[in-house]
């Protein structure tokens, strides 16, 4: 199998939709799926003629999915098997777990560890943590043509990936005579992703050569057998349907898997297709990142076993890494590639900053940057509370029973509070909380066992980092639902 690694460069923000959703939250992907590139060789359907076949529907061809790049070099999504203490404040300085070789909790400092699940960023092959994706909200309105003005009561907006920013996606060939063809199709400036006929989606894809990527290595001491999911994963049973666990026979083994020391999430999507302008089947896959743990019956030859698996796998579906060394860990599950990471790197771990810690020192920049801080934790707060109405805490919260003058006095408790935990204090305290005592505590919030208040509270410890703005802005909008 040959394998041609591309770059692609962003020359306008990009919008690639997590969801067909027309309304709501919408957000964007923080990478590029291969369909994508699947599609600019696409157009060229009709020159391809009988050729087509073989590109774009036998499966000899797999078009990766883009991710995001530092200095040239490939990432991979942070596997969930990582695992932090829930009070760490610095990452880049405290332990990580690898979830599958962890014997006991850890202790520090007299305690036993809360541990935390890594969800977001990517690993690159010179120990770089990407923190996060750089991604832009542009807020717009469809156009009254007939009175030549913004349409009454049609904003939208679009959650793109940031323009500027690099990225690499790899092309599989089992067969190697359409290679220099489809690096032709692909090469140049391109459109992709939503909005293309607006002002997104253009793009600048390049061959490269000599690029470092991570590779599977041999079974482990311990006799298990470590699936990392380097792209999703789609799987069906032996009924045909869609299903969340396959078996250790879909990995080209024979063994369990083990549930226990797994960690998978999951993700139900329907692809949009422009040649027949319409969504195809919705499609259940296990997320990238992903980490599915084996005990083989036999010792496992890695090298034999297939690269990508399940189903899909032209559009870069199935990818899987054996054992990689981004998951070797040492007593108790320490994770092993952050310390290694740290000697190449004179003794610490290198991370991509947030925009928030850039330095600057005349007196605009610095006004600009507080401005911007202000409109990213505005939007931040804004979406966390989007997100919660559209939560099952947010159905409990939005009962009818819960009147606006309570929202209201919430709202006013949270404007005044110093801090969150002084908030929590002003509402949750078992003697002196306004929601705790009075008429309307034993009428509304003391219902159900304390239903409601146990999910306000939920919610306040869930997006604590926010601060009371979360709170009082969540108020607000309760306030606001019809009754």
């Amino acid at each position: 199998m040959k394998i041609v690694y591309f770059k692609c460069t962003l020359l306008s923000d990009v919008v690639v939709n997590a969801s067909l959703a027309t309304e709501g939250n919408m957000q964007s992907l923080d990478y590029i799926p291969g369909s994508n590139f699947m599609g600019i060789v696409a157009k060229a359907y009709d020159d391809l003629g009988k050729r087509a076949y073989d590109i774009l529907h036998s499966g000899s061809i797999s078009f990766g999915d883009a991710l995001i790049s530092h200095d040239k070099t490939m990432s991979v999504a942070v596997p969930f098997s990582l695992f932090t203490d829930k009070l760490a404040t610095n990452i880049e300085k405290d332990n990580v777990w690898v979830h599958h070789g962890i014997e006991n909790l850890p202790v520090i400092d007299n305690r036993k560890v809360q541990l935390k699940q890594q969800r977001e960023g990517y690993l690159t092959t010179d120990g770089i943590w990407i923190r996060k994706v750089e991604k832009i909200f542009n807020l717009k309105s469809a156009y009254n043509a007939k009175e030549r003005r913004s349409a009454e009561g049609k904003m939208f907006g679009f959650d793109a990936i940031k323009k500027g920013q690099e990225f690499i996606f790899s092309v599989s060939f089992e067969d190697e005579s359409y290679i220099e063809e489809v690096i032709s199709l692909l090469e140049g400036e391109k459109s992709l992703g939503k909005s293309k006929s607006a002002q997104y989606g253009l793009v600048r894809i390049e061959k490269m050569n000599d690029v470092a990527s991570f590779q599977s290595n041999e079974q482990e001491k311990n006799g298990l057998l470590v699936v990392y999911a380097e792209s999703n994963l789609s799987f069906f049973n032996e009924y045909g349907h869609p299903t969340f666990t396959p078996k250790a026979e879909d990995f080209g083994v024979d063994g369990k898997i083990l549930w226990d020391k797994s960690q998978i999430r999951t993700y139900s999507y329907s692809p949009w297709n422009n040649k027949r302008n319409t969504s195809t089947t919705q499609r259940d896959v296990i997320l990238r990142g992903s980490v599915i743990v084996i005990i083989p019956d036999n010792e496992v030859r890695v090298d034999i076993l297939p690269q990508q698996v399940g189903h899909y796998r032209t559009e870069g579906l199935g990818r899987v890494l054996y054992n990689p060394i981004f998951l070797e860990y040492g007593e108790n599950g320490l994770w092993k590639y952050k310390a290694k990471e740290s000697e190449n790197n004179n003794g610490t771990f290198v991370t991509i900053p947030d925009d928030s810690a850039i330095n600057v020192s005349t007196p605009l920049g610095q006004y600009l940057k507080k401005k911007c801080q202000e409109s990213d934790n505005e939007l931040a707060v804004g979406r966390a509370v989007l997100n919660v109405f559209f939560s099952t805490e947010g159905n409990i919260l939005q009962d009818r029973t819960i009147t606006p003058s309570q929202w209201g006095a919430i709202r006013s408790f949270a404007m005044q509070a110093k801090d969150i935990d002084d908030l929590d204090k002003k509402l949750f305290d078992d003697e002196k909380g306004y929601l705790c005592h009075g008429v309307a505590a034993e009428r509304i919030w003391d219902k159900q066992r304390g239903k409601r208040r146990k999910t306000l509270k939920r919610v306040i410890k869930n997006n604590k980092e926010l601060g009371t703005a979360f709170v009082a802005k969540l108020a607000a909008e309760m306030a606001k639902k019809k009754n």
